[in-house]
């Protein structure tokens, strides 16, 4: 990975913000999914598209891609995703969500909107953030839901570079997610970590751990037999990953939460790509979705 060029540099300690954003439509066309409008502004694009047949539906598999070294101060991210009616849309990135050091005051900031139409289906699941040093970034994500629609996502932060001593190094994380139904507010969660002002590695926060993760679904198909069934699922895995630390949970009105805390990022990646092919199981009676395959 290549450094910020000097311009770049240059433009986040002037404080100046940069937008950059993508959206686009996922609608039936020729009896399948597809791309029907697409918008991107450098940095951001959509890199790679597939057709994936899951159990005889068809499923729309998108890369999108940042082409920078990653968000810095002053960058000001959008993505917006729409889910026509009973479209199925698999969604990801190619590499980690790189924050870089924020040291002039300022922040980086990433804002997300996705909305689905009446059983509309999005796997939305993107590599991990990793925080540098100095780094403040802000995500917010706002999720509406149509009646049948399901929303899956997940979620992996890393305090830093941990090779280069850079633990819990970083400024600031705020996170903050809304999901609506139908227009109705279902579900609000905030997290923000501070690490210089809050004990994050106390009993009561980190603990032990560096990484932590999440994996939900979000749609008024799950309740809290969807939780029980999954918290069995992976219960049952014979090779369930050590050194994780993971729960399930049902939330007030429409969702289902697998929150987990280890020390490093590939482990819970494995842990929540379990709860994923159990998901997709349960709910969706689909086999695992590898878009690339060993041989």
């Amino acid at each position: 990975m290549r450094p910020p060029s000097s311009a770049a540099i240059a433009a986040a300690a002037t404080g100046s913000v940069r937008r950059a954003e993508l959206r686009a439509v996922v609608g039936n066309a020729g009896g399948r999914p597809e791309l029907v409008t697409r918008y991107h502004t450098s940095p951001l694009k959509i890199a790679k598209t597939f057709h994936e047949d899951a159990n005889g539906a068809k499923q729309l598999a998108v890369v999108q891609m940042d082409v920078s070294p990653g968000l810095l101060e002053g960058d000001r991210y959008r993505f917006d995703w729409q889910l026509r009616e009973g479209t199925w849309l698999y969604a990801t990135n190619q590499a980690y969500t790189r924050v870089h050091p924020c040291e002039d005051g300022g922040d980086a900031r990433l804002t997300q909107r996705f909305a689905l139409e009446r059983n509309a289906i999005l796997e939305w699941m993107p590599e991990p953030v990793m925080l540098y040093r100095d780094a403040r970034f802000l995500c917010d994500t706002e999720i509406d839901l149509a009646e049948g629609a399901i929303c899956i996502m997940s979620e992996i932060v890393s305090p830093g570079r941990l090779s280069r001593g850079e633990s819990f190094a970083y400024a600031a994380y705020d996170n903050r997610l809304t999901v609506r139904h139908n227009g109705e507010l279902a579900h609000y969660q905030r997290q923000r970590w501070e690490p210089d002002a809050l004990p994050l590695r106390n009993a009561g926060c980190f603990g032990e751990y560096t990484h932590v993760g999440s994996f939900s679904i979000f749609s008024d198909r799950v309740n809290a037999a969807t939780a029980a069934q999954l918290r069995g699922w992976l219960s049952a895995l014979p090779e369930l990953e050590e050194d994780v630390r993971w729960g399930v949970s049902h939330t007030a009105r429409y969702g289902v939460v697998v929150q987990a805390a280890g020390m490093a990022a590939w482990r819970l990646e494995r842990l929540l790509r379990a709860a994923w092919e159990g998901a997709r199981k349960l709910l969706l009676d689909a086999d695992p979705l590898r878009l690339l395959r060993n041989k």
